[in-house]
This record gives C-alpha cells, sequence and structure tokens, in this order.
C-alpha cells in the first residue's frame, strides 16, 4: 500500500500535476511573502534596537538574544498555544 502511494507521488510529480503545481505555487508565494514580511520587520526593529538608546533596552536585548538560542520547535509550540482556542488570541481565529 505504501508502495503504490509512493509511486503515485512520483507519477504526480513528474507528470506535472495541474493540482499539485498550484500548490506548489501557493505554499511558495506564502511562504516568500512571509519571509519578506519578517525580513523588513526584524531588520527594522534590529536596526532600531542596535542604533537608538532608550530605558528597558538592556532588558530588551537580553529578552532578544534569549528567544535566538531557543529551538524553533519550542517557539513553534509556543506561537500555536497563543493562537489556539484558548489562548490569548484565539479569538481571532487564526488558526482554524
Amino acid at each position: 500500500m505504501q508502495d503504490s502511494a509512493l509511486l503515485l507521488a512520483i507519477e504526480l510529480i513528474f507528470k506535472a500535476d495541474s493540482e499539485l503545481l498550484e500548490i506548489i505555487v501557493l505554499s511558495l508565494g506564502v511562504s516568500l511573502s512571509a519571509v519578506t514580511m519578517s525580513c523588513f520587520l526584524g531588520l527594522f526593529l534590529g536596526a532600531l534596537l542596535a542604533t537608538t538608546r532608550f530605558r528597558g533596552r538592556s532588558i530588551l536585548l537580553i529578552a532578544v538574544n534569549s528567544m535566538m538560542s531557543m529551538p524553533p520547535v519550542v517557539v513553534g509550540l509556543m506561537v500555536y498555544l497563543m493562537l489556539s482556542r484558548s489562548g490569548p488570541f484565539g479569538w481571532l481565529g487564526l488558526l482554524y
């Protein structure tokens, strides 16, 4: 049964199935737009944090550096918990 699914997947790839190509293009578009938006936001806020002096900057630097050392799975779980129905942003309905 697993062999037939693998053969079907390979067949769909090599035949350039229109639905599969539509899914691939949509996935790449969403990923590219997410990376572009996060780069603009991250670069702007990083430059702002690096060049300006303000009260609480050292605490913010500690928090940012601590978050960069966290494994991606932990960050993903935290985002999931915040967006789930029982989380603080669950009322937005972004997850479901």
